[in-house]
């Protein structure tokens, strides 16, 4: 059973994530202090944590730190925050947190959807994990949020880059890129075609803020196999990667078919 680690100074906020947590078949630990949730990591596996930012001994932030120097570095952490602000948020992912949770927006259905893909480890989530992926955005936040979907569904194995000329000059044997189309001194759409011609059997998905769909054709065109809008949807995120999982292991069959009517043609 999967297990659940919250640290906060409210009592309040604590109830409510417990209930929740419970309600989906979790098991549920809590704790108002970092130094008690120190000891709780300790004594067995916790799967997830959920931290406030004002604890009893210390703020979250500290807490933060000091768990992402510790032997539990890899448990994802979501942060539970009233600061919606840009800087805030970056401070934040900074810091390591896979996500963040408004107070005000603390509701059962939020907090329903945080679970269920943390529950949910189907066999191409599984494959998902497996897999070597490049993200490629020239956008900080960009990158923090795909990184926070990563992590929560426990996919690591991922590179991010900023700079184009620099997954261009990449030697790692990627799987699947996320290229974003606006990009500084090269364009996504010269990046999907530069790495088409090189990696003809590789998944190249774009994203883009840009809702068009004469741009999402031309992209296409260019050598992309799909196209992943902004604002990011988690569940359709997740679908789409989900599919280029299965674009892999279709491409995989198709390989091995040809080779196989080949050595029996010769």
């Amino acid at each position: 059973m999967k297990k659940i680690l919250h640290v906060d100074n409210s009592s309040f906020v604590r109830k409510i994530i417990k209930n929740i947590a419970i309600e989906k078949g979790l098991q549920f630990d809590e704790t108002n202090s970092q130094n008690e949730a120190m000891e709780i990591l300790k004594l067995g596996d916790v799967d997830l944590i959920i931290t406030g930012l004002e604890l009893a001994d210390s703020s979250g932030e500290d807490f933060i730190t000091n768990l992402k120097k510790s032997v539990n570095s890899r448990i994802p952490v979501i942060a539970v925050t009233s600061n919606d602000s840009l800087e805030a948020r970056e401070a934040l992912f900074d810091l390591g947190v896979v996500d963040y949770i408004l107070k005000s927006e603390l509701s059962q259905n939020r907090l329903d959807k945080y679970f269920d893909i943390f529950l949910n480890e189907d066999g191409f989530t599984l494959d998902l994990q497996a897999r070597k992926i490049a993200v490629l955005d020239d956008s900080k936040v960009a990158l923090m949020t795909i990184r926070s979907i990563f992590e929560l569904n426990n996919i690591r194995n991922v590179q991010y880059f900023q700079n184009p000329a620099e997954l261009l000059a990449s030697k790692d044997d990627f799987s699947i890129y996320l290229v974003d189309l606006i990009l500084p001194e090269i364009s996504g759409e010269e990046v999907v075609m530069n790495l088409r011609k090189r990696e003809g059997d590789k998944v190249i998905i774009a994203i883009s803020g840009i809702r068009s769909y004469k741009s999402m054709s031309q992209i296409l065109l260019f050598g992309a196999d799909d196209y992943i809008m902004k604002p990011f949807d988690v569940n359709l995120f997740l679908a789409r990667m989900k599919n280029c999982v299965r674009m892999l292991s279709l491409m995989k069959e198709l390989r091995e078919t040809k080779e196989e009517l080949k050595k029996l043609k010769g």
